[in-house]
């Protein structure tokens, strides 16, 4: 019999704030440590919440073998790793002080608005070990501020957001960012042209989704049979990013302990579709190369996940690829994508964009376009965020269709 063990302690601090004033603050501390057998390319898994017995741990999973489920035992060996990203980005016993100095002077700065939501901090500690003498672990920090903020004249429950992970924080830039919202929220305008449009990347990677593996290889999935072809802009990159300190917390190892070299995988090199997302069941069965996307909730067998994948972000800077006016997306609902790749996204807000700057917003319109188009013959970049300083951000700038 082999093993593997993955091991999760999170503590998570958050900040309520409601009626901009800091409200209450809840820690939550959380251990779970999971535990597979294999044997003969069967799987056993067994986990448990707390502090725990994790020989006994083992014996259970040992003991679900019986359950028959077929998956393949494929461990690395021989491999040690450790990367410690955990210095806070706001020292625990300050959260609460430095949460009411920011609300306090969001107040002052802009009076006419009232912020609400949560302002939260993350450590995790992860370690993966196995029986062929491997073992990872990773430990990081990081702060996600989320800003509901509405005009006090307004009949709505929120009218814009300002928030990110960040991996460091400056209260002075928090509050310039937020300033370059409210400065122009009120200078209403009109779509007077046909403009490129610029949305977060996050918001088109759901498409991605369909790059997973088993979904790919059934053909029921929106990129089917375009393995190896250039299906985008040659501008556009997608990679899978594990490197140790991202923002987002993500360990250089996945859930089943795969360590991809260079920390990252390639999905879509210059436009061309070049990886599919696996874990250890599906690199196996279609014979394809380890992903690092591999996710497990608690004691369930591993499965192919998305996490983890982003679009990297071109060398030029966005004013300058635009050239130009923009629409910069900043609040969408819901939204929808057909099995054919047609895309629709109600949008709440939006500002008029030039050389950085946003200049006024614009009245509450639609977005339309087929995912081929946007990324495609209609793609003009992907570039960091420069509307603001605080936020790390990727922006696709492309054509869509403007539904008023």
């Amino acid at each position: 019999m082999q093993y593997e063990k993955l091991i999760t302690k999170k503590t998570t601090r958050s900040v309520s704030i409601a009626g901009s004033k800091v409200a209450s603050v809840r820690i939550n501390n959380s251990l779970t440590t999971v535990a597979r057998a294999f044997e003969y390319d069967k799987i056993g898994v067994f986990a448990a919440n707390g502090v725990c017995d994790e020989v006994s741990l083992l014996d259970q999973a040992q003991c679900n073998l019986k359950q028959g489920i077929p998956y393949p035992c494929r461990l690395a060996a021989d491999l040690h790793r450790s990367e410690d990203y955990s210095a806070p980005v706001i020292a625990d016993d300050e959260l609460v002080e430095r949460c009411k100095a920011l609300v306090s002077r969001l107040n002052q700065a802009y009076p006419e608005y009232i912020f609400s939501n949560k302002i939260n901090t993350e450590h995790i500690d992860v370690s993966y070990s196995n029986s062929s003498n491997t073992s990872y672990g990773y430990k990081g920090s990081n702060l996600l501020i989320s800003l509901c903020i509405k005009s006090k004249d307004s009949a709505n429950i929120m009218d814009l957001s300002y928030g990110d992970y960040c991996l460091g924080y400056n209260e002075d830039i928090v509050v310039s960012d937020i300033g370059k919202l409210l400065a122009v929220y009120k200078n209403k305008l009109e779509i007077s042209e046909d403009l490129p449009v610029l949305i977060p990347a996050s918001e088109l990677e759901i498409a991605l989704g369909d790059v997973v593996a088993e979904k790919y290889m059934s053909g029921a999935g929106l990129f089917a049979g375009k393995l190896g072809q250039k299906i985008f802009d040659s501008k556009l990159n997608v990679e899978v990013n594990r490197r140790p300190g991202n923002k987002r917390n993500l360990p250089f190892f996945d859930a089943e302990g795969t360590v991809l070299s260079g920390d990252s995988f390639p999905v879509v090199q210059e436009g061309v579709l070049c990886g599919l997302l696996t874990n250890r069941r599906s690199a196996v069965k279609y014979g394809l190369p380890l992903s690092g996307n591999a996710n497990a909730e608690f004691d369930a067998v591993p499965s192919p996940g998305i996490g983890g994948i982003r679009v990297v972000p071109g060398s030029r800077a966005l004013k300058d690829a635009v050239g130009g006016k923009a629409i910069y997306v900043a609040v969408t609902s819901g939204g929808d994508m057909t099995p054919s790749g047609d895309i629709s996204l109600p949008v709440m807000l939006a500002y008029l964009y030039e050389d950085g700057k946003l200049i006024g917003t614009l009245p509450q319109f639609t977005i339309t376009g087929n995912i081929f188009d946007v990324l495609g013959g209609n793609f003009i970049c992907a570039a960091e965020n420069d509307v603001f300083e605080g936020v790390d951000e990727t922006l696709i700038a492309s054509k869509f269709t403007i539904n008023k």
